[in-house]
């Protein structure tokens, strides 16, 4: 086999990127857009790390009926990749991929329970993030990623993950930004203004935050748009401007410039109310997000002494503060440690406490304490916890885990590690928070194997 040969292949899983893997003799073949059970004619375009990737040309058999996909840049888009599917078999094909990946650990996995769907598959997410670029005649653009081309940006016309107002937003700023003559930065020249737009809204206070990064400010050009963008779409609240003057091509900066507003917005989860600044992490689906910490909560129950690491702006900290004796909250980003103080504060909690470092570094610090805690939560980033954090989490020796995971794939490998140390998963329950995507949070519930047997 060779790029550009046509093959009929069966789709048998989903890689860890939610594409659609195939076996032809021992040779992987990936397969953008397709889900297990399909029968395809592709053709291979390319060869990488010793797998082929395949476009479709035509399905012979579908595993899921398609529909006809909302959004009109869908395929085009890096974001959305499952519009195809209708919703409940998005989850059907979800809950196997979390059931395969886990099986790869090799341990005694119980049943999963049934995956929780969000409230609704569309206009979830609370924060987007739009780049700016230019077209091939150097006219600006401002929109999303060409899917598999990171330095391609296309004009977004509308986007059915977040708000509708987001919406108006963009279209408001790429209008003013041409009508300026803004310029796009440039990463080859490090040349030019315009970086990034970043859009949040609260979901329960419909309250919006715009962060405009740029690579120049002041600067007259830029607050002639803000404030013809301001005119335009009232419903902003808190407006903000964001130098980064770096090469790295990130939403961040040296220096936040407040417009307008108190800088930072206030959305409420689960009965709290939760202060979110321009670097906040918090759950992008928040609706959903109520029924994930509800999962959480309900494998805590009552315990004593809380460890929850990569608490981000507190959450699920002060949630289980509520039937905890005390949590300790720790999370890498100063700034998100900031904001777990100001919620705790907000919400009248005194039993949390929140310390910022590295997870591999505080379980050490922990561990040469002596502390001692009755349940720890953990809820790292995709690529899972650092060997260095397993081991000190292992060294902790805690009667019982919560493990939080956005990848089931990772999560497989340190149920492993942990499995090692004594630990039994006793529990699983996939949550979705991202429709139209293959992605998938999963909670689990692991407890010494002395602790079950006493």
């Amino acid at each position: 086999m060779k790029p550009g040969n046509h093959i009929e292949v069966e789709v048998v899983a989903l890689d860890s990127k939610g594409d659609g893997l195939a076996l032809v003799g021992e040779r992987e073949i990936l397969v953008r857009g397709a889900v297990p059970g399909d029968r395809l004619a592709v053709r291979l375009i390319k060869k990488r790390k010793g797998r082929f990737e395949a476009v479709i040309e035509e399905y012979h058999e579908m595993g899921y009926q398609r529909q006809e996909p909302l959004c009109t840049h869908f395929g085009h888009c890096g974001g959305c990749r499952w519009q195809e599917l209708a919703y409940g078999d998005q989850l059907k094909v979800k809950q196997q991929m979390i059931a395969d990946a886990l099986a790869l650990s090799g341990l005694e996995i119980p049943i999963l329970e049934p995956i929780i769907a969000s409230p609704t598959p569309y206009f979830y997410r609370n924060k987007m993030e739009f780049s700016f670029g230019c077209d091939r005649d150097e006219g600006l653009q401002l929109g999303m990623h060409v899917r598999g081309r990171y330095n391609w940006i296309f004009d977004l016309e509308e986007c059915h993950l977040q708000s509708q107002v987001s919406n108006r937003i963009v279209e408001s700023v790429r209008s003013a930004a041409r009508e300026l003559g803004l310029s796009a930065y440039d990463l080859k020249k490090h040349e030019g203004v315009l970086r990034f737009l970043v859009v949040r809204d609260g979901k329960q206070t419909e309250q919006i935050m715009v962060n405009l990064v740029v690579a120049s400010y002041p600067n007259e050009k830029v607050d002639l748009l803000l404030a013809q963008v301001t005119e335009e779409i009232p419903e902003i609240d808190v407006l903000l401007v964001t130098l980064h003057t770096g090469k790295a091509q990130v939403a961040i900066g040296e220096q936040e410039y407040v417009i307008k507003g108190a800088g930072h917005i206030v959305e409420k989860c689960a009965g709290l109310e939760f202060d979110i600044s321009p670097q906040s992490f918090f759950q992008t689906n928040p609706l959903q997000a109520e029924r994930l910490y509800k999962v959480v909560i309900e494998m805590a129950g009552n315990v004593g002494k809380v460890l929850d690491m990569y608490c981000g702006t507190g959450s699920i900290s002060l949630l289980l503060a509520r039937k905890a004796e005390s949590v300790l909250g720790v999370e890498l980003a100063v700034g998100a440690i900031e904001d777990a103080k100001l919620n705790a504060k907000r919400n009248g909690i005194e039993n949390c406490e929140f310390i910022a470092g590295a997870a591999e570094d505080i379980f050490g610090g922990l561990v040469a304490q002596e502390r001692r805690f009755d349940l720890i939560v953990v809820d790292p980033p995709r690529v899972g916890l650092h060997k260095k954090a397993l081991a000190g989490l292992c060294m902790l020796d805690v009667p019982r885990i919560i493990y939080v995971s956005c990848n089931p794939h990772t999560l497989a490998a340190d149920l492993s590690g942990l499995a090692v140390a004594g630990y039994r998963v006793v529990g699983v329950r996939p949550v979705d928070m991202f429709p139209q995507t293959p992605h998938c949070e999963v909670v689990v519930e692991l407890c010494k194997v002395e602790c079950l047997t006493n």
